[in-house]
């Protein structure tokens, strides 16, 4: 829902980044994006995704760097990645470089290693440095049954 709110666009080049199952996948393809694909570091998951919803999937760890050129993408959303003993902050760095100028990141946060990884101090770091601008940076709702919260953040990118 927060992509939606700040891109109409549904044509919109994205990229699923920890798409695990495709839950993310399948709700961006109910609210009509077609452009989307898929990574993720397990291929246990990656074979539970229904086909359909992503135009390629790859197999790929996102602590490494990733493979793709500089501003390819319109968007790149990641959630449920950014959590105990997974993706780190580096990872966002790689995200900047592939999205193009004024594309969108949006991405959660689990409240545990918030401050614990230096997610806050990156987050205001690329803010300071005008790599992006925060549209929104709130806690949400991220494991319910367990009542844990997230950090949940969508920004724009600046490149000039």
């Amino acid at each position: 829902q927060l992509l939606q709110k700040y891109s109409n666009n549904k044509n919109i080049h994205i990229l699923d980044a920890g798409c695990g199952s495709g839950l993310v996948g399948i709700e961006l393809t109910k609210k009509g994006y077609t452009n989307i694909l898929g990574i993720d570091f397990s291929q246990s998951m990656l074979d539970l995704i229904p086909k359909n919803i992503y135009k390629s999937l790859e197999l790929f760890d996102l602590n490494e760097s990733l493979t793709y050129k500089q501003n390819v993408f319109d968007a790149i959303i990641c959630v449920g990645t950014f959590t105990y003993g997974h993706v780190k902050t580096h990872a966002l760095d790689e995200f900047l470089r592939i999205t193009k100028d004024n594309g969108l990141v949006c991405f959660t946060v689990n409240e545990g290693i918030y401050t614990k990884y230096k997610f806050d101090k990156k987050i205001e770091d690329l803010s300071k440095n005008n790599s992006w601008e925060v549209l929104k940076l709130f806690k949400s709702s991220y494991i319910v049954n367990k009542d844990v919260q997230a950090w949940l953040c969508i920004a724009k990118v600046r490149k000039n």
